[in-house]
């Protein structure tokens, strides 16, 4: 898709955004949808231990999501459908990390360093690491499911839809499938870090 396409404001554009988003606002648009995950509580000390743990891995997740769309608003110069999906998915990005750092509470890890590079100041280089940071957020969700109690999956699945929609919507601007493949293959939480890492993720402060 040309440049002119990714930035016009047009209807079919914003029809684009209707039909990928608006099932998907209601349940990022407000924390309390993401309750069960601070009432880890009621599960077995093992189980509660696994939370966490998966929980920990998200927050990396998370936080490199809020950065990267953050210093990509401000140093892209990202304009037209594609900055609107941008604030949209930072919007996002934000509650799910404040729900996941309640959830945690004092145990939950500092924020790391990022080094992005150029695809936070370049709209190319953005586009093409804002779809792979948004599936490796979609898989790497799925890898852990099985792994979480249930009252903290149905927490972790109202967010991965979200990813999915996110996933879709910046695939669309860029011209691509929105949905290449007919199942997702989730990923390990060390394909999960090596992938973030590949992104910008550095150590923690």
């Amino acid at each position: 898709m040309a440049p002119s396409e990714i930035d016009s404001g047009t209807n079919a554009g914003r029809s684009r955004l209707a039909l990928i988003v608006a099932a998907g606002a209601g349940a990022a648009a407000a924390s309390p949808l993401l309750r069960p995950l601070l009432h880890a509580g009621s599960a077995a000390a093992a189980s509660k231990a696994q939370d966490a743990r998966i929980l920990q891995l998200v927050l990396q997740l998370e936080y490199t999501q809020v950065a990267f769309y953050e210093q990509a608003l401000r140093g892209a110069s990202l304009t037209g459908e594609l900055r609107e999906f941008a604030e949209t998915a930072l919007g996002h990005e934000r509650q799910h990390l404040t729900a996941i750092k309640q959830a945690l509470g004092g145990s939950a890890a500092k924020r790391p360093q990022f080094e992005f590079g150029s695809s936070t100041k370049n709209r190319a280089a953005f586009t093409e690491t804002a779809i792979k940071l948004e599936d490796i957020a979609v898989s790497g969700y799925n890898g852990q499911a099985t792994n979480l109690t249930s009252a903290t999956l149905a927490a972790a699945a109202k967010i991965v839809s979200v990813e999915a929609r996110h996933a879709a919507w910046v695939r669309a601007i860029a011209g691509k499938v929105a949905a290449p493949d007919p199942v997702d293959k989730p990923l390990t939480a060390k394909q999960v870090l090596a992938g973030l890492q590949q992104i910008g993720l550095r150590a923690s402060r």
